[in-house]
């Protein structure tokens, strides 16, 4: 039987400044089995070395946009133990490189994001989110605690208290309820989603490219320094981004138009 190649696992497909990556089970739900982490994990990468990519997007094929883990692959294996460490530790290699890669990071739900397919969404700068789609933890009702960086990311959008509910009880949250949280940037018509998130990736691709993927890792990584070597570092961006050829260009033109 011949393996999987990454991009039947996730579709990658790049035009416009914008690098599609799709999560491609759609009748296992996209669940993220190894082979789907690996395959995830290459396509960030991939993504993130293409210079003429300026914006990565997330969707799911089919009815949902991801279901979580690969319970059944995991329920299969010899060592279960053994099995989820292999397969938490890929599929973090691929939250990591999603959360450094220098690019905006737009998603789009349709269905139910789950367990770690949450945590995809947690992840993204911009998500899009069809009106009937469900967000939920999920993995406490399978005797589980959370990965992905979920225990992470979601009490720093919807604080601790609000993200112990979610995780606690595994109660779905609305599309509705999730853009008032803050988890959901727009909510849209379901038939409407891949479009939508099509036209936000575009409209991030066509703005300055190298100001955007630096100013997301300024915002990512102000977690972890205080206010006062944060201003630092913010210094020293602002002063390497004038320079460039995009900011002296789009300076010009401003300063140009403004003071003729």
């Amino acid at each position: 039987m011949t393996a999987a190649q990454p991009d039947d696992l996730v579709r990658y497909e790049a035009a416009d400044g914008v690098a599609e990556l799709t999560l491609n089970r759609p009748s296992e739900a996209n669940a993220i089995d190894l082979e789907t982490a690996h395959a995830l994990k290459t396509n960030v990468e991939r993504a993130a070395s293409d210079d003429s990519v300026n914006v990565v997007l997330l969707l799911g094929a089919g009815q949902r946009f991801c279901g979580g883990g690969d319970l059944a692959a995991m329920a299969a294996s010899a060592d279960r133990s053994d099995y989820l460490a292999e397969l938490a530790g890929t599929a973090h290699d691929a939250i990591r490189a999603l959360d450094t890669v220098a690019k905006p990071v737009v998603a789009g739900v349709q269905g139910a994001a789950a367990g770690i397919g949450l945590s995809l969404v947690l992840g993204a700068d911009l998500v899009v989110a069809g009106a009937s789609a469900k967000f939920v933890t999920a993995y406490t009702s399978v005797g589980l605690t959370p990965d992905g960086g979920q225990s992470w990311l979601l009490p720093r959008i919807v604080g601790q208290r609000r993200a112990l509910e979610l995780i606690l009880t595994s109660a779905p949250l609305t599309a509705t309820r999730a853009e008032e949280w803050g988890i959901v940037s727009t909510v849209c018509d379901d038939d409407d989603v891949v479009a939508t998130a099509r036209q936000a990736a575009a409209s991030l691709a066509a703005r300055p490219a190298q100001a955007l993927g630096a100013a997301r890792s300024l915002v990512r990584q102000s977690w972890d320094r205080p206010l006062n070597e944060q201003l630092d570092v913010e210094a020293a961006s602002i002063s390497y981004a004038v320079g460039t050829p995009e900011s002296t260009a789009l300076v010009d033109r401003f300063v140009t138009k403004r003071y003729p």
